[in-house]
């Protein structure tokens, strides 16, 4: 809740005028308050405010050319520690489309972040739509440092949990492009192309032997991609289901520095229970060959589960929410999912499970998007994380 609030002033903070003197802004030599406010300031006021309800609501700020949604980027995760950064969302409604060009729109969004332990990324993106919403591009690059511990199954080590610390420099871009196979169809198939360039090192003392450290690794991986879209809207859906199968081979005669190949299959789904009430399901499903990188690897992912923590060559997760709107602008959510991972080995194959649960509220910051921002607070078996979710914890554009 706090995390939307700010988001809606530092918003309004952006739409202040820059060429203000110093003077201006302490009021020196400025003409007596009438006790009404100027037009222009009572426009740019209005802007910030649904007519229909007379909330607060950055819809008509969004749709704007210039206008942007300031996201304050909150770090719980255990994995990285305490941190935080910002990142700029544009929004570009496709007006030309109706109602689906506000569910859909194109977003591009540039950011950067920082944490307690050295973590630090800079990031930007797009994903648009273009030829009538018929064909689909994403771009993204970025830069940093992310410190951060693997464990057992992830560097094929004797003990499952013993942490071992690596700084991972690393930089890196991706180019997509999917095409609707008939208009108005869920159904996309399209291509990816992921390069990265990163160098691991060894944070401590090696304590186990042949660790890697100091290797460069780059990776350059096409990848084949279907899609199965019927989402109401992007942002916070109340009904439909995604789907994305991908195939990735990293080559070395493409440049890189290893050959693998990685498979991930995401299935997502929301639907009404009553007028107030939508449940929604997420199933993630990957694999990875031997030749995969350890950064790499499979893990679980779930909202209070440290990433990484829980590798394998496979891992699969499930996660169900119940969202509900019990005012017209604010809902609760309550959640929980569980995971586990499979590692094969000469002698044994190994096994990893756990499970998670939170809590969440969510605000609508703009209606005519359908984009709702909150907080979710998420527990695993010796760890607590809060999140701040923009859209719906499983965003996919």
């Amino acid at each position: 809740m706090r995390a939307a609030a700010f988001a809606i002033v530092i918003a309004l903070a952006a739409t202040m005028p820059c060429g203000a003197s110093f003077a201006q802004a302490a009021g020196a030599d400025a003409p007596p308050s009438t006790g009404t406010p100027d037009k222009p300031a009572a426009e740019r006021a209005a802007r910030f405010i649904d007519p229909d309800d007379g909330q607060l609501d950055v819809s008509a700020f969004l749709e704007t050319a210039h206008g942007f949604l300031p996201i304050p980027i909150l770090i719980t995760e255990p994995a990285i520690g305490y941190g935080g950064g910002v990142a700029g969302m544009f929004l570009r409604p496709r007006r030309e489309a109706g109602e689906e060009g506000w569910a859909r729109p194109d977003i591009s969004a540039v950011g950067g972040f920082g944490t307690q332990n050295g973590t630090w990324g800079a990031f930007a993106g797009d994903a648009s739509l273009w030829l009538g919403g018929r064909l689909k591009t994403l771009v993204g690059a970025g830069v940093g440092r992310a410190n951060l511990d693997f464990y057992g199954a992830g560097l094929d080590l004797p003990v499952l949990d013993q942490g071992v610390r690596y700084s991972l420099q690393f930089g890196g871009a991706l180019a997509q492009a999917s095409w609707q196979l008939a208009p108005r169809s869920p159904w996309w198939i399209g291509a990816r192309y992921v390069y990265a360039d990163v160098e691991p090192r060894l944070r401590d003392n090696p304590v186990f032997p042949k660790l890697p450290d100091r290797i460069r690794v780059k990776v350059s991986a096409p990848a084949a991609i279907l899609e199965y879209d019927s989402r109401d809207n992007v942002f916070t859906p109340t009904r439909g289901v995604y789907a994305e199968t991908s195939y990735l081979a990293s080559r070395s005669a493409l440049g890189a520095s290893d050959d693998f190949e990685r498979l991930q299959q995401l299935l997502m789904g929301w639907a009404p229970l009553a007028s107030q009430l939508t449940l929604g399901a997420r199933g993630n499903f990957a694999w990875s060959s031997s030749g995969t990188p350890f950064f790499l690897r499979p893990f679980i992912m779930l909202r209070g589960v440290q990433a990484m923590r829980y590798q394998g060559d496979q891992a699969a997760s499930g996660e169900v929410e119940l969202r509900w709107q019990f005012h017209p602008r604010w809902s609760a959510v309550v959640f929980g999912g569980y995971g586990t991972t499979h590692t094969d080995r000469r002698r044994d194959d190994l096994e990893q499970h756990v499970g998670s649960g939170g809590i969440g509220f969510r605000y609508e910051l703009a209606r005519k998007f359908g984009l709702n921002a909150g907080i979710d607070i998420a527990h695993s078996p010796g760890t607590t994380a809060i999140y701040l979710v923009v859209g719906n914890a499983w965003f996919r554009p």
